[in-house]
């Protein structure tokens, strides 16, 4: 067997790469737009700690 990678290999080889790379890309882009849009909101609110909890659990139990 010769040792050497033919055209094909390589070809095969950088289509590998790619397609993991744009696999990781997305998954990083997709991470933070739902971080962006789904997160909690970090604006101020003036509630303490226990009053923000009420109101996640409130919104949690409604349907939807």
């Amino acid at each position: 067997m010769n040792s050497q990678i033919t055209p094909e290999q390589a070809e095969i080889l950088l289509t590998l790469c790619s397609l993991i790379l744009v696999a990781v890309v997305t998954r990083l882009a997709a991470l933070v737009a739902w971080r962006k849009w789904f997160g909690d909101d970090a604006a101020p609110d003036n509630l303490t700690q226990e009053e923000r909890d009420e109101r996640l659990v409130t919104r949690r139990r409604r349907p939807r």
